[in-house]
């Protein structure tokens, strides 16, 4: 039998539900893909083939990837408590931008540094969002739950043996 203290604290750092944890960590590796597919664009357009539009186009996209990773964030601390996997998905903006530089960094082409200035900054922005949107979502969720093993204002019932 499981310390009914070590399993809260399991369910608060990793999620109620191992699955729904494990869905939310495809939504992380989907929104890194989204980053790096985006900041790969704005560096081939401005470097390789000289459009002056992606320096537009570039900040509002990645910006709204940081924006639904921080949704979604806070939607897994509100359904499934699992702070460390809330992080997670509001870091994986910056793990897709640092996965295109970790790429950059071999090809031998002039980089474009003013187009991509400033993608590190909402970045972290999005990640600092996404994590206090999921420490409000466990929140909520841990008063609000119909589960009285989960809801934190209710009594858990006794088990008899």
């Amino acid at each position: 039998m499981v310390d009914p203290r070590v399993r809260t604290a399991m369910e608060l750092l990793f999620g109620y539900e191992r699955g729904r944890s494990g869905i939310y960590l495809s939504y992380a590796a989907i929104v890194a893909a989204l980053a790096f597919v985006v900041t790969a664009s704005v560096w081939g357009g401005l470097a390789v083939f000289d459009f002056e539009r992606f320096r537009a186009v570039g900040r509002p996209l990645l910006l709204g990837i940081c924006a639904l990773a921080a949704l979604l964030a806070g939607l897994h601390g509100y359904a499934n408590d699992g702070v460390v996997i809330g992080v997670a998905v509001a870091l994986a903006p910056l793990v897709g931008l640092l996965g295109w530089g970790a790429v950059a960094v071999n090809l031998e082409l002039a980089t474009p540094g003013a187009g991509q200035s400033g993608f590190d900054r909402l970045a972290l922005l999005g990640l600092v969002v996404g994590s206090l949107l999921t420490l409000v979502g466990t929140l909520v969720g841990r008063l609000t739950s119909s589960d009285p093993a989960r809801n934190v204002r209710e009594e858990t019932p006794i088990e008899v043996d």
